[in-house]
């Protein structure tokens, strides 16, 4: 199963189960947290990930937290106020990229940045959440 840490690696965490899915998320936040045109997040059941350390929570918008490690600064996962069954996990943080699926959705696509082109990669294609 997937396992996973910050950058300093303070922060690590396990899983029980599979990732369900991959989704490259371009708001505006995920941009500006990624330092990125997108952030990808895997997402598994909540119940599934252990924290070793807990990261910090944050409110980042009226419908989600997300977490952090208070050392490095690393961003960790987001829950959706909409899906709290559902944590989406960076997928930069998990350690074998091999255990991390294919992408199955690009959301918030009317917040995607102009110089970024969208692969040609057959996944969902969302202007606002997908639900």
């Amino acid at each position: 199963m997937p396992s996973g840490s910050c950058a300093c690696h303070y922060i690590r965490y396990t899983t029980t189960s599979t990732p369900t899915r991959l989704v490259n998320c371009h708001c505006t936040t995920c941009r500006k947290q990624a330092g990125a045109p997108y952030q990808a997040f895997v997402h598994f059941p909540i119940e599934a990930i252990k924290w070793e350390v807990e990261p910090t929570t944050w409110r980042s918008s009226d419908t989600a937290s997300r977490t952090f490690c208070p050392k490095c600064g690393s961003t960790m996962s987001m829950v959706l106020d909409a899906e709290p069954q559902q944590i989406g996990i960076v997928a930069g943080t998990v350690d074998d990229a091999s255990q991390i699926p294919e992408p199955s959705d690009h959301i918030f696509l009317e917040e995607k940045v102009p110089w970024y082109g969208l692969p040609a990669d057959g996944t969902g294609r969302w202007q606002a959440w997908s639900q």
